[in-house]
């Protein structure tokens, strides 16, 4: 039967072939994605090796200590003193070791001007140390030049130096929380063997410069060279019996296997969230499997009676088709590995040119490999399963029928099930919606997937009235064209309902996204509404420095400036984050939703849905621990928003609780009648000398901003759903593909009573167009529905307001009239030059 199911596939290669390509698409993007996160892996996998390869043990603030949400490439708190230091020294089989600090800051460009505006602040990231002199620990080599010695002199890698416009004497310019220094470039250092830093610029100073510009009064880590001879992770375990708690102390191997494990575990959500969009390909391409191969097995209906005549069992029949599936699987699944991988080669080659060295070598991962054949198998076996099934039911004596005809099974039973689920579906999301439960939005979920089923097995009995009703508008518009297609569409109302619920998955999915983002619009407009503040001041580099807040309070025209602080407590032993305000300016700049106002705190503090959900009520009592010390405070009101900080407290408590706490947004409000435009010119010239990365945008300019990151996000989930898209199409064009090859005796009929070539294009057209415009159509309905339903199922995360995006409705119906046409254009072709004699000598 293998040998059967390879003849079959050769044989007749044009039917098979864009279901091949519909399941290739899929296996691309996972191929593509698997390849790409390995190679970024790969490449900080090296990074993270070079950086640990010379030092033997890297002694360091425990990883379980620092909060969960802080950044894990910021420097960490200067937890040792110099007491620490001389203490490791005096530890047996210690050779070196050496206090590290670390800065954080931003060297600037040679060319660099401030602009006040988040997206000019930013570039590649700066990494600030300070120098040993010992490229052990370092891992650095001093290429040209000479190392710094005087507190003004910097180094910079070999890279990064031509980038930003410096040579060997010119003066570098430092950004920092304590404001810009000058420093003279004094030499050139090669990070590792290759200077591969992805992207970053790296940067050494002399030890009390980098305690100066860190405001630090000791180390932040330590790095130990061990004793020729000695085992570097006993020499671990001996510095730990001499650490202040919450440090530890682990070897350069381990720390580089534990960096490059926790950054695995980031390229793992992207691989979900890429080959997620993936799945939706396949899935919408198992419609076009099942349709392929239920129409083979329709035409093949003669052939398969005669092998059930000679002796073949139904069993081996089944066999027969699912290897087929198995053998469509194999090569669709190459191709699409073959062009993820050359896709992969390309992208990493592109972002490289622009960004730098971010990836390691390009190879193929064995899970892209395995992923690929097992998904594409998968898919394309469990799609073909149902054909393969009808037809082990086929008997000899359908060898003696005259033709090969579609079973005409009645809609009864797809009809109760797809009601059934369309019906449990609106019951989970009315639930989700209307019942008050926690976590809305998973009923809701649940019961989207449910009644897009159902409406999938349900389109076949809409269509079928449809075809009827638009019989007589296409019959006056396109005349007798118009009826045929109506006609045809009508007759097989399972392939035509199949064929355009493919289409329906795809556009849904996009009328989804663009209702959910539109709708995150209204509710970014509805913040900013609320907006009284004249400027909001952002660090696109990390906390905004506290010197550059006095500046701006500073000039005269600001009536006050307002800050959000950002930090960690824990509650009962569990990390929440906690936001500082001023409670009697802050709802003057912005209005907060929360119940009642902040002036209203009195020195307690405010929860947020999350910690309500865990029982906690207004009038109860928690206790808050910080870094510098606990309280217990009374809950006094709600933040009303998921989402943002867990606990809200006054500027005086977070003081007790985290001693300073970092600001990373503040608002300017100003005095009445002074021009909001002068004045940021003002306060940009005040913070220009110190503070140049300090941005000031209007609440406006914010508006914008966040608007175009939401375009962005729609641009990006839109270009992933396309492959869906294509997918869908392609399917409608192998419909009729294999339609005008089951109809050929009808089409050479037509031809020979004397229907004109372009009314056969014009039949296949409009089959294609109606069967494209009514996806379409019923994705939107279902898109903007369940859309509307997500957002409103997310009412705690700030979302109130649904907007419907007419205008990517208007477009996605034109643009599927359009696919329509397109995915005409080669069954039309074929019908049209078909041979009339031989066309009507067709048997079946």
């Amino acid at each position: 039967m293998f040998r059967l199911a390879v003849k079959s596939v050769r044989h007749n290669p044009k039917r098979l072939v864009l279901t091949a390509i519909a399941v290739a698409l899929g296996v691309t993007l996972v191929a593509a994605t698997l390849t790409l996160t390995n190679a970024l892996s790969s490449g900080f996998s090296q990074l993270f090796e070079e950086i640990y390869a010379g030092t033997d043990v890297i002694v360091e603030q425990d990883p379980a200590a620092v909060a969960d949400d802080e950044d894990p490439f910021a420097a960490g708190d200067d937890v040792f003193t110099a007491e620490s230091l001389e203490a490791i020294r005096a530890i047996d089989g210690v050779e070196r070791a050496e206090g590290g600090i670390q800065v954080m800051g931003s060297v600037l460009a040679a060319d660099f001007e401030p602009t006040g505006d988040l997206m000019g602040a930013g570039g590649a990231p700066s990494q600030i140390f300070n120098w040993a002199g010992d490229p052990r620990i370092d891992q650095a080599t001093l290429v040209e030049g000479v190392g710094p010695a005087a507190d003004d002199e910097i180094v910079l890698d070999l890279d990064a130096a031509p980038r930003l416009g410096y040579e060997i004497g010119d003066t570098v310019m430092v950004a920092t929380e304590s404001g810009v220094s000058e420093l003279t470039l004094v030499g050139l250092v090669r990070f590792g063997e290759s200077n591969s830093l992805q992207g970053a610029t790296l940067a050494y100073l002399t030890e009390d410069a980098a305690a100066e510009l860190a405001g630090a009064d000791g180390y932040q880590q330590i790095s130990v060279i061990v004793a020729e001879g000695a085992d570097a992770a006993a020499v671990a375990d001996s510095i730990g019996e001499v650490l202040p708690d919450g440090t530890r102390a682990i070897t350069g191997e381990d720390k580089a296997a534990e960096q490059t494990e926790a950054l695995d575990e980031v390229f793992q959500y992207i691989d979900i969230f890429a080959i997620a969009f993936a799945l939706i390909a396949l899935f919408v391409g198992s419609y076009i499997i099942v349709n392929t191969f239920r129409i083979i097995v329709t035409q093949r209906t003669r052939e398969f009676g005669l092998m059930r005549a000679i002796g073949v069992t139904g069993r081996q029949l089944r066999s027969m088709i699912l290897l087929e599936a198995v053998v469509i699987a194999i090569v669709a699944s190459t191709v699409g590995l073959v062009v993820g991988y050359l896709g992969a080669l390309g992208l990493s080659a592109l972002v490289e040119r622009f960004t730098g060295d971010l990836f390691g070598t390009v190879t193929l991962p064995l899970d892209a490999v395995l992923a690929s054949y097992v998904l594409g198998a998968i898919v394309t076996i469990a799609s073909a399963l149902l054909p393969a099934i009808h037809a082990s039911t086929i008997s000899p004596m359908e060898a003696l029928r005259e033709a090969a005809t579609e079973s005409k099974k009645p809609l009864a039973r797809r009809n109760i099930v797809g009601a059934a689920m369309a019906l449990l579906g609106v019951v989970a999301i009315t639930v989700g919606l209307y019942m008050g439960l926690e976590r809305p939005y998973i009923y809701v979920g649940v019961g989207a997937v449910l009644l897009v089923l159902g409406v999938t097995l349900l389109a076949a009995q809409v269509l079928v009235p449809l075809a009827y009703a638009l019989k007589a508008a296409l019959t006056r518009v396109f005349r007798v064209d118009g009826k045929l297609a109506a006609n045809n569409i009508r007759r097989e109302p399972r392939r035509s309902a199949n064929t355009a619920a493919a289409l329906m998955i795809g556009v849904m999915l996009l009328a989804l996204v663009a209702t959910f983002t539109e709708s995150l619009k209204s509710v970014v407009s509805e913040q900013f509404a609320g907006s009284n503040a004249d400027f909001f001041v952002v660090n696109p580099q990390g906390p905004i420095p506290p010197g550059a807040l006095e500046a701006i309070e500073a000039e005269d025209g600001v009536a006050f400036v307002t800050s959000t602080g950002l930090g960690t407590v824990t509650v009962d032993g569990t990390a929440m984050s906690l936001a500082v305000i001023d409670p009697d300016t802050a709802e003057q700049a912005f209005d907060y939703n929360n119940e009642p106002d902040f002036d209203r705190l009195d020195g307690g503090v405010f929860i947020d849905p999350t910690v309500a959900e865990t029982g906690v009520e207004v009038g109860d009592e928690l206790t808050l621990e910080g870094s510098e010390g606990s309280a217990t405070l009374t809950v006094t009101g709600e933040y009303l928003n998921a989402g943002d900080a867990q606990l809200w407290v006054d500027e005086e408590t977070g003081a007790a609780l985290l001693g300073e706490v970092e600001v990373f947004q503040s608002m300017v409000v100003l005095d009445d009648g002074v021009d909001a435009t002068e004045m940021r010119e003002t306060l940009l010239a005040a913070l220009a000398d110190d503070f140049p990365l300090v941005a000031l945008q209007t609440p406006d300019a914010f508006q914008q901003l966040a608007n175009q990151f939401i375009d962005l996000l729609l641009g990006v989930i839109s270009a992933l759903l396309g492959a869906a898209l294509i997918v869908a199409i392609l399917g409608v064009a192998n419909t009729l593909l294999l339609s005008v090859t089951e109809r050929t005796r009808e089409i050479g009929l037509l031809r020979a009573v004397g229907v004109r070539r372009s009314s056969v294009w014009r039949m296949i057209t409009i089959e294609s167009m109606v069967m494209s415009v009514f996806g379409t159509i019923l994705g939107m309905i279902l898109g903007v529905g369940l859309g509307a339903a997500l957002v409103l199922a997310l009412e705690e995360f700030g979302f109130s307001t649904v907007t419907v995006p007419w205008g990517w409705l208007a477009f996605y119906t034109v643009a599927a009239a359009i696919a329509g046409v397109v995915a005409a254009i080669w069954p039309a072709w074929r019908a049209s030059r078909m041979d009339i004699l031989q066309a009507i000598a067709t048997d079946g």
